[in-house]
């Protein structure tokens, strides 16, 4: 899926990063930057993995999540490119 995500005043690189759960280096990469031309009203396209949106709620656990999506749980850190999750964070089941 992508989006295209107008920059936000004083929002990093890895503010947008979280939001839509993409690596920085994807997202430079992708929009052919470096991350001090991150500034207000830069325009950038996002990708974003195709798959279930999943945002991470208290006491979730990479196995809980694996468990109720009947997937493994490196099948999620991978899809995600992740090696752990945190509260809020948006992630994708493959």
């Amino acid at each position: 899926m992508q989006y295209i995500h107008k920059v936000k005043k004083e929002e990093s690189v890895r503010d947008i990063c979280v939001k839509y759960s993409v690596c920085e280096e994807e997202l430079l990469s992708a929009n052919n930057l470096a991350e001090e031309d991150i500034k207000e009203g830069v325009l950038l396209f996002v990708s974003v993995p195709d798959g279930r949106r999943y945002v991470v709620k208290p006491f979730d656990t990479i196995r809980k999540i694996a468990e109720k999506f009947e997937v493994s749980e490196a099948a999620i850190l991978e899809f995600n490119n992740i090696k752990q999750i945190f509260l809020g964070q948006i992630i994708y089941i493959p």
